[in-house]
């Protein structure tokens, strides 16, 4: 009884003294105010060989690529620059071209008839035969190489001067779109360049452009050339394209012939009477029309769309 006496004692002297509770007389409190986690951003903007930008525009932006009135082994090479002003302080955005929503277009042939008259000989007029002008006609296209070369015809002579038919590799619109399967692409990049670089692309090293490799998307290994068709709907890794930098894009096309030789060895034409081609391009009298199948993508033309892709993180 005596302990638990001397024990409540000294508790309450304690409590007197101000010794024990929560001991807050002295306290310390500092505090972090408006802390923010903001993210940043992707932003890439186009420029053309001008200096024109383009982003955010409505409906897409300008065509980078206008070519007009090609002729074969025409080359045309166009420049453009990308640049990433989005905000970041880690990563490595990855930049891609995407060649999609290909179309081509055919100018539909005219069509004439041709008659034969009493005597035999032929008769090729616009409209069908005046009256009076006795025999049998069917429609057939206008006589010139651009249809010749898609549809068949009259293709020139051999070189004994006998007349030279040939059926055709039919019109380069639709699935085959043959137009794209004659144009050889490369594509070249050079930096990636810091935004506030005032370097042009016509100033740009010539060491410091570096041609893509393609291989990836060649079908035909063999030529080492990669055609426009193969490219479609293919994400082309462009770079790395950090924020507030930029490269410079070079896109460069070539518009090839379309040999005859080349077309035999693919099995899409063979003379059946020989079984080789219907000209041969080592005789000068028929060496004008060995390529005549490059008739066939006169006045055609190619519509394609070309994207430009940015992301955060590589494409698996």
């Amino acid at each position: 009884m005596k302990n638990v006496f001397l024990s409540v004692v000294v508790v309450a002297t304690l409590v007197a003294a101000g010794i024990g509770g929560t001991l807050a007389d002295f306290s310390d409190i500092e505090v972090s105010q408006d802390n923010v986690f903001k993210t940043g951003a992707l932003d890439l903007v186009v420029s053309d060989y001008l200096g024109n930008q383009f982003q955010n525009a409505a409906g897409g932006i300008s065509p980078m690529f206008t070519v007009r009135d090609v002729i074969p082994c025409y080359s045309n090479d166009i420049k453009l620059d990308l640049h990433n002003l989005g905000q970041g302080t880690q990563g490595n955005p990855t930049v891609y071209l995407h060649l999609k929503n290909f179309e081509c277009g055919w100018v539909v042939p005219k069509l004439v008839y041709q008659w034969v008259d009493v005597n035999g000989d032929e008769v090729i007029v616009v409209d069908p035969p005046p009256a009076g002008t006795q025999g049998t006609g069917y429609p057939k296209p206008l006589n010139e190489p651009e249809y010749v070369g898609e549809l068949g015809g009259l293709a020139g002579e051999d070189v004994d001067g006998n007349k030279v038919f040939v059926p055709g590799i039919g019109p380069s619109f639709g699935e085959g779109c043959e137009l794209a399967r004659q144009i050889h692409i490369e594509i070249r990049v050079a930096g990636p360049y810091p935004c506030d670089t005032m370097l042009t692309a016509a100033e740009v090293p010539g060491g410091d452009w570096v041609t893509l490799d393609l291989s990836e998307y060649d079908t035909d290994p063999a030529n080492g050339i990669i055609k426009l068709n193969e490219l479609e709907c293919v994400e082309i890794d462009l770079g790395s394209l950090p924020y507030c930098y930029k490269i410079w894009v070079n896109f460069i096309t070539h518009l090839q012939d379309i040999d005859e030789d080349d077309l035999i060895e693919q099995g899409v034409l063979t003379d059946p009477g020989t079984g080789y081609g219907w000209f041969d391009d080592t005789i000068p009298a028929e060496a004008k029309w060995d390529h005549w199948p490059t008739n066939a993508i006169q006045k055609d033309a190619l519509h394609f769309d070309m994207a430009f892709e940015l992301f955060q993180k590589p494409l698996p």
